[in-house]
């Protein structure tokens, strides 16, 4: 299993508070959460440890695997939970030999929903989505055409795009 480090960007109450909680949830949920990946994709993760830094902004997984994680520390914890599993998300990327170009969440988005019903239910799932559509525009248009399509599409567009790369 990846071993994940959480990182709190400050020593003050907000920021440890949300590692316990990113800690708890990665205990609790990881080895779900990599056999989830692993069924949906296919793929398991390049790495075997993760540092992720807790932070008050905008989550981001990092371009490589040498870079840290950031996390947001004021997500609800359902939110957390989602943003671990979608920030992870672009990280097994990193088994691709040439990553996407332009906006990931093209290619993300035809597995992260259907990891998310695995873990979580469709109502977590769409519930998520909602929340990520309103970020940006680009959210919302990858979105919408990954959930245009059915499961099975979904799946093989990605099996494709895991050859094409």
């Amino acid at each position: 299993m990846i071993s994940l480090r959480f990182i709190p960007i400050f020593e003050d109450k907000e920021f440890t508070d949300a590692v316990a909680e990113y800690k708890q949830i990665w205990e609790a949920e990881g080895v779900r959460i990599i056999d989830a990946f692993k069924q949906i994709t296919g793929l398991s993760f390049v790495e075997n440890r993760i540092a992720i830094v807790i932070y008050e902004g905008v989550s981001f997984s990092g371009r490589t695997p040498n870079d840290m994680m950031k996390l947001r520390a004021s997500y609800t914890a359902d939110v957390k939970k989602a943003t671990l599993v979608h920030e992870l998300s672009h990280r097994l990327l990193f088994n691709l030999k040439n990553r996407p170009e332009g906006d990931e969440h093209q290619v993300i988005n035809l597995f992260l929903y259907d990891v998310w019903v695995e873990l979580y239910g469709e109502d977590f799932a769409n519930e998520m989505v909602e929340i990520e559509k309103k970020r940006a525009e680009n959210y919302q248009i990858a979105w919408d055409f990954a959930l245009s399509l059915t499961k099975e599409q979904r799946k093989e567009k990605f099996s494709a795009l895991q050859k094409s790369l």
